[in-house]
């Protein structure tokens, strides 16, 4: 690309702080229920936006950016590296190989997201080469990119010898690595990463719900006639998974103090309308947290903002002085009439349906329209459910990619 004759430095340092900072916010959108699909779209916008803001210096942005590469920080390593990539100079992505090569932490797992969703083809030989090779750290991070890049197999004791690692990060990425490959292990794998910490844990459900294994549900039903805190994640699954005759367990779970705050979270997800009621109480819970958490939970079932305009502190101590006080976190109350009024009108609509997500019967099939009107964490529950039902062939591949496909 030819340069221009001229340009300012400073604009050009700060698209690549906005290409970071943005990638932050990107990583977090793909799973949060606070982002439409339209505001997920327009941060994908701005992304590229910045990036073309790097690229329309041509060469004159590689001393920046190899700097850049070599700082440290996870958010600026993957700035640098996915504008590198996208430089299709062959000394440019080499810098990024080079740097995937000696990196380790998070440095390493930046690296491995700008080689997962940048032009990285020309780079997957030596990328296959590093999956059979040490550490085991870089060998599954070089997995997980070759998966999003190419269609050849990774067998199934290439995974095996990641989960067997004493590394919880290696083992975490086997798992994740099994999620996208929607790979199914043997039993034994199974009962072995729901016996590991929680990181490894959770990447080791998500990883069986994505191939289908149906005595996930059993485990986490199990699970949910003792509900904790410490199986949290277990739980989650099972509201996304789950089928009507979990509804008992799910008013259980809706009561359960053990849980706290995040009961509500569960519920919302599990989604069936006979719950409103505790969601309506929930909202007049004296706990900010909890009263919060139940009025989301109600906007992701019906649709509707029940946002008051009472704004409240949610630490759960005072603070220490008047310094301290400015930090704390200020969240608006859900409003329980305005909620109570509006299931009212929506009752005779809405409380025939399965699973309600954003006013919508999500339990069988739903049109490209109904499925446009879900936020981005109902988009994925939704697509991990039909993926695990039989209906949907795609995986996590298919939701993490940038850029998302516009429908």
């Amino acid at each position: 690309m030819t340069a221009p004759a001229t340009y300012i430095p400073d604009i050009l340092e700060e698209h690549v702080e906005e290409l970071a900072f943005l990638w932050g916010q990107r990583r977090g959108a793909v799973r949060s229920p606070r982002y439409t699909v339209r505001a997920f779209f327009h941060l994908e916008e701005r992304l590229a936006a910045h990036l073309q803001g790097v690229l329309a210096v041509g060469g004159e942005a590689l001393p920046l950016l190899e700097d850049t590469l070599r700082e440290g920080d996870p958010l600026s390593t993957f700035a640098a590296a996915y504008a590198l990539l996208h430089h299709a100079d062959a000394t440019a992505t080499g810098r990024v190989l080079d740097a995937f090569a000696r990196a380790k932490g998070g440095g390493l797992a930046a690296l491995r997201d700008a080689l997962c969703h940048g032009p990285a083809g020309s780079l997957l030989p030596q990328l296959q080469a590093m999956i059979h090779g040490t550490p085991l750290e870089r060998a599954v991070a070089a997995a997980e990119i070759f998966a999003f890049h190419s269609k050849v197999p990774i067998n199934e004791q290439r995974v095996l010898r990641f989960l067997n690692d004493e590394d919880a990060a290696v083992r975490t990425g086997g798992w994740r690595l099994a999620g996208y490959l929607g790979m199914r292990l043997d039993p034994k794998s199974y009962a072995a990463g729901l016996r590991d910490d929680a990181v490894v844990r959770r990447a080791a459900l998500h990883a069986a719900a994505w191939a289908g294994e149906p005595a996930i549900l059993t485990v986490t039903r199990k699970l949910a006639d003792a509900p904790s805190l410490e199986h949290f994640d277990a739980l989650e699954l099972l509201a996304i998974l789950g089928a009507p005759d979990d509804l008992a367990r799910f008013a259980t779970i809706g009561r359960s103090d053990a849980l706290g705050p995040a009961r509500f979270r569960l519920l919302g997800s599990y989604g069936n309308p006979a719950l409103i009621d505790l969601l309506l109480d929930g909202m007049r819970i004296p706990d900010p947290a909890a009263a919060v958490a139940a009025g989301a939970a109600f906007t992701k079932m019906t649709g509707a903002d029940v946002t008051s305009t009472t704004v409240v502190r949610t630490a759960a101590e005072a603070p220490a002085d008047e310094f301290e006080a400015e930090f704390q976190d200020e969240v608006a109350l859900p409003d329980p009439e305005l909620a109570r009024r509006h299931w009212e009108k929506a009752r005779a609509r809405l409380e025939r349906a399965a699973r309600l997500c954003r006013g919508v019967d999500v339990a069988g099939p739903i049109t490209p329209e109904e499925f446009a009107l879900l936020d981005m964490e109902s988009r994925w529950e939704a697509s991990l459910r039909a993926r695990f039902n039989g209906v949907w062939s795609g995986s996590p591949l298919r939701l993490e990619r940038f850029p998302q496909p516009r429908r």
